[in-house]
Formats: structure tokens, C-alpha cells, sequence
């Protein structure tokens, strides 16, 4: 077990900056490829939201109905 242990701290040791590197650029590139996106991009991306929004909606009363109409079926479908 210690020898395991010996091992692994130096491994953890060596990729943890090589992992919280690769983290940042990582962020960093979706910030960029966020700002340099074209108008219909964003335009796209404002009505695919408004549609997510719309279906959350539909999504909400079509539960009201079924909480009306079948009280238990949640506790059924969890």
C-alpha cells in the first residue's frame, strides 16, 4: 500500500498542473469562440432560447394537467 501510495503522489503531483492548464485554455477558448460569434449566430442561438423557453412552458401545464387529472403519477414514473 505505501509503495502504491509513494507512486502515486509524484504522478498526481506531475499531471495536476499539466490538468489545471489544460482547464484554463480550455475556458478560455470557449470564452473566445463566444465573443466571435456572428450576428446570425446569435440570432440563432437568442431563438433556439425562446423555444427552450416556450417548451419549459407547454412542459409546465401539460404537468399541471396530468397533477389534476392523475394526483400519483409521479410517485408511479420516478
Amino acid at each position: 500500500m505505501e509503495d502504491e501510495l509513494a507512486l502515486l503522489i509524484p504522478i498526481i503531483a506531475l499531471l495536476m498542473p499539466v490538468f489545471i492548464v489544460w482547464t484554463v485554455m480550455h475556458f478560455k477558448h470557449q470564452d473566445k469562440k463566444l465573443n466571435h460569434m456572428s450576428g446570425d449566430e446569435i440570432a440563432e442561438l437568442e431563438q433556439m432560447s425562446k423555444v427552450a423557453d416556450i417548451l419549459d412552458q407547454r412542459v409546465a401545464v401539460l404537468e399541471r394537467i396530468l397533477d389534476d387529472e392523475v394526483p400519483d403519477w409521479r410517485a408511479k414514473n420516478d
